[in-house]
């Protein structure tokens, strides 16, 4: 069974654009790839705007390889109108916005205020496992 993840960013004119990630979601996996190789505004629009991927990996090609299915980014005129259309078996959400990634954890239910900056979410990991 996946663990499965959104992948997205915020246009400048708040506009969200996502993608759906089926394995490894959690942050230790999808967390630390994306604020590894994808850090930036341009290659997180490239990565979200690739559609469906199966599992991410480091570099976009790698992501692509072997995806099982071909669909296209969800586009939400607002993080709000995304968040609540959201599918109930998405278990973390990645949001690249105001020039970094965001991470949050739904139970049932997801909410603007529960993001929090993933460098410190992956940081507080780290410390876990020290």
């Amino acid at each position: 069974m996946g663990t499965r993840s959104n992948i997205a960013y915020e246009r400048p004119n708040g506009q969200v654009v996502v993608t759906y990630c089926h394995y490894d979601g959690y942050p230790e996996y999808n967390g630390v790839i994306l604020n590894e190789n994808y850090n930036n505004q341009n290659k997180a629009e490239e990565l979200a705007n690739q559609g469906y991927l199966s599992s991410l990996k480091p570099t976009i090609k790698e992501s692509l390889e072997g995806r099982a299915n071909i669909e296209p980014p969800q586009i939400y005129h607002s993080l709000h109108s995304y968040l609540n259309d959201i599918n109930s078996d998405i278990e973390w959400i990645y949001l690249f916005k105001n020039n970094q990634w965001y991470v949050s954890v739904g139970q049932s239910t997801f909410i603007e205020n529960d993001f929090q900056p993933l460098w410190s979410v992956i940081a507080k990991l780290e410390k876990r496992s020290a």
